[in-house]
């Protein structure tokens, strides 16, 4: 841990944990966004389909048919 002499050192420390804060709570924001989007009926809908499409695929090339 740092050890803080003058005044200026700890308000360019309290000037950095407030950017670092900043930085964690965007990321946050950022993932409950991403996790949100993603169980949206249509993120769901586009999941299961290609799902299917894939499944299908695989089985059509396991068959060999053209």
């Amino acid at each position: 841990m740092k050890t803080i002499k003058r005044m200026s050192q700890l308000r360019n420390e309290q000037k950095r944990l407030h950017r670092r804060a900043e930085e964690l709570e965007k990321d946050i924001r950022d993932d409950w966004r991403s996790i949100r989007r993603h169980f949206e009926p249509a993120g769901l809908a586009r999941e299961a389909l290609s799902s299917a499409v894939s499944v299908i695929s695989r089985k059509w090339l396991h068959t060999g048919k053209s």
